[in-house]
């Protein structure tokens, strides 16, 4: 999320280049120091880089998961977002990508003209 390499975290971090791969790579475990110097690094909660990749998470779940990525300035935006959404009454039908959008049953029949 940060868009940051390897060499970069590196040098954030004090770890070598090396390490950093085989830690993304799952060859290595790090300590809860190691950990820690990367999650100031990256400017997140630790407990972000322990979570599994494809862990069953709920949407809200996978949202602090973003938020926790995110700069002050985004934190901002995302909770304006959210509380325009929210008070505005929206709703998502939950529908399958594959399926069609249909509109409001009160919109206008384009067919009839």
């Amino acid at each position: 999320m940060r868009r940051i390499t390897q060499e970069e975290l590196g040098e954030l971090t004090g770890l070598h280049v090396s390490y950093i791969g085989q830690l993304e790579r799952g060859q290595r475990t790090p300590s809860i120091k190691t950990l820690d110097a990367i999650a100031r690094a990256l400017q997140v909660d630790p407990a972000l880089l322990v979570k599994s990749v494809g862990d069953d998470e709920s949407p809200v779940e996978d949202l602090l998961a973003l938020v926790a990525g995110a700069s002050p300035e985004q934190v901002q935006l995302i909770t304006r977002i959210a509380e325009t959404v929210l008070s505005s009454g929206y709703r998502v039908e939950n529908r399958r990508r594959d399926t069609k959008a249909e509109p409001p049953s009160d919109a206008p029949d384009k067919s009839s003209k």
